[in-house]
């Protein structure tokens, strides 16, 4: 009887401890950055910034004055958590190959706030940070 109740508080236990650390949030391995995702048509980007060539993309670094203004109007929705390979994800998504999905990827990570903006068709897609 003993033998038995021993296994049973060691496996109590164990389970225990296993659903403890099924409620703590595990640090990623990957250093996380917030982002923004959005896409518009070709006509709206077009009357607030001008012409992107189809096939073509921009990238544009903010000032601190212009990302305090922009952060303002700024909401949760397109707004992610995303690391590293998650952000080069997005562009190959869009149709980037792999030499500039890492290159606009450094960019993007290298700077303190900026966007890229890729143009497909009739619509344009916007990353910022």
């Amino acid at each position: 009887m003993t033998n038995k109740k021993t296994r049973l508080e060691i496996l109590v236990i164990t389970l225990a401890f296993g659903i403890m650390f099924l409620g703590c949030e595990i640090e990623p391995d990957e250093p996380t950055y917030t982002v923004w995702t959005d896409s518009v048509s070709y006509t709206e980007f077009y009357n607030a910034f001008g012409t992107l060539n189809d096939g073509y993309y921009i990238r544009y670094e903010f000032t601190s004055y212009e990302w305090g203004k922009i952060s303002q109007t700024l909401t949760n929705e397109g707004k992610y958590n995303w690391t590293e390979s998650e952000i080069k994800n997005w562009f190959i998504g869009r149709g980037f190959g792999d030499y500039e999905a890492n290159k606009e990827k450094a960019w993007l990570m290298t700077i303190g706030h900026g966007f890229i903006a890729s143009r497909s068709g009739s619509i344009v897609y916007m990353i910022l940070k």
